[in-house]
């Protein structure tokens, strides 16, 4: 299927199973803007359109939808990614492309040479792997953990309690404080007046937010745990704990060329002369620390994409990325 017809005939289905018209339906319109931004080479504005259309598909009642949204989503990243000169993500995005259009081709017309060449490549790679079926928007089971009756531990007064997963809430002072407390006592009526303070309906019996804390440790303790670090703790965990759950999640393979270690590994630093006069340091393949061999599997990348909505008020930021390499 020639891939620039991909877009009409997503449109088509989308608009078979809507309920309102196109021009009311947000999913449209943010499809339809990312295809104009790209069209007039606005590429940031493709992008933030982008990330609309992301946002909406990953919302409550869509899942229905994704299996024709991810490929559009996917493409029109991977192609504004390669305008933006940001090759990772166009790789990465079309990685994930062809998990839904192993064989998709391009009009050479239609878009860059160098984008076609480009793409053909990581088609190519693509057709030698065996990727795993493409994973929900979010963290798989989130929404459905409730907690356990002895998810939220009693207040024992047990001075170690500061170093269990709470730690990521406290600050260093709280800790210190906590750390002073001569008795059981004293720390259970501690521990009792630091879950109040974030107590966001103190006329309701549970604290809804202690309460949904512990019912993340439950998660991470699920799904994150290792032999030699529990869920809650890891890295994973500790961001789940103080942000909540990511707007989007995407993972794709690490080759052993892309894994920093690996090229640490098989590079050495080097003082090289600039025709200008400068000078730099750059990395330089060794043969004498091992070898890459392309296309060699070296572990995953799971990246968490918290968009504006679920950014904490008072960082500068639109939108945080968070890569965790396994």
């Amino acid at each position: 299927m020639a891939l620039p017809r991909l877009p009409a005939l997503l449109l088509a289905a989308l608009l078979a199973g809507a309920t309102a018209h196109a021009s009311e339906d947000p999913l449209l319109l943010s499809l339809l803007e990312a295809k104009k931004a790209y069209k007039e080479k606005r590429w940031d504005d493709a992008d933030a359109a982008l990330r609309r259309l992301l946002e909406l598909a990953a919302s409550p009642g869509r899942e229905p939808a994704l299996p024709k949204i991810l490929p559009v989503y996917h493409f029109y990243a991977a192609a504004v990614a390669w305008e933006k000169k940001d090759e990772a993500r166009a790789r990465e995005e079309l990685a994930r492309y062809f998990e839904f259009q192993p064989d998709a081709t391009l009009d050479p017309g239609a878009y860059p040479k160098s984008y076609c060449i480009f793409f053909d490549a990581r088609r190519t790679a693509a057709a030698g792997r065996n990727p795993a079926p493409p994973p929900p928007p979010g963290l798989p089971g989130l929404g459905t953990t409730l907690p356990d009756e002895g998810t939220i531990p009693q207040y024992t007064g047990d001075p170690a309690w500061a170093a269990t997963a709470v730690t990521f809430l406290l600050t260093e002072p709280e800790k210190k404080d906590f750390a002073a407390l001569g008795d059981d006592a004293a720390r259970r009526e501690w521990v009792f007046r630091f879950w109040k303070k974030f107590d966001p309906d103190p006329a309701t019996p549970d604290n809804e937010a202690e309460r949904e804390f512990y019912r993340r440790v439950q998660y991470a303790e699920s799904h994150f745990s290792t032999e030699t670090t529990r869920g809650s703790l890891s890295d994973r965990g500790r961001v789940l704990l103080v942000l909540g759950p990511p707007s989007y999640v995407g993972r794709s393979p690490l080759f052993r060329s892309e894994d920093p270690m690996t090229y640490l590994k098989t590079t050495a630093p080097q003082i090289v002369s600039s025709p200008t006069g400068g000078a730099a340091i750059v990395r330089v393949p060794t043969s004498s620390r091992g070898s890459v061999t392309p296309g060699d599997i070296e572990g995953d990348v799971e990246i968490w994409y918290y968009r504006r909505d679920r950014v904490p008020k008072g960082l500068p930021f639109q939108e945080l990325h968070y890569r965790f390499i396994s």
